[in-house]
């Protein structure tokens, strides 16, 4: 048996990251069992017209909020400070967007969202 330890990095999906008048982004894959020192690539597809932001979170076990991880703008990516070296945002905000944690560690342990929106206001005449 190998000592290495498994973690399970989990994105439950539960298609939940966006439903917007029945618009959605999907997570895959659904979850993930990496070891130590592995990392992980999860991807969030956007089928929402006119959406250019996808942003990621991470709810770990000892904490029950979001915690804002980063967003990928189109191709422009923007992280919090904790997750610089931690997470690689990959893709373009307009459809689909890989969140890569490298070098993983028990703390990894996690269920990982996303969600997308439109970071234009568009005014409509009536």
């Amino acid at each position: 048996m190998s000592n290495a330890r498994c973690l399970c990095v989990s994105v439950f999906v539960l298609c939940l990251a966006v439903i917007v008048l029945g618009k959605s982004a999907v997570q895959t894959p659904s979850d993930l069992l990496k070891k130590e020192n592995e990392f992980a690539e999860i991807k969030c597809t956007n089928n929402v017209q006119n959406y250019d932001v996808i942003q990621w979170y991470k709810q770990s076990q000892r904490n029950m909020g979001l915690q804002f991880m980063g967003y990928l703008n189109i191709k422009q990516d923007v992280k919090e400070t904790k997750f610089n070296d931690k997470i690689k945002l990959d893709g373009d905000g307009r459809n689909n967007v890989t969140l890569i944690i490298s070098n993983l560690r028990l703390n990894d342990s996690a269920v990982y969202f996303c969600a997308a929106y439109d970071t234009v206001l568009r005014i409509t005449s009536v």
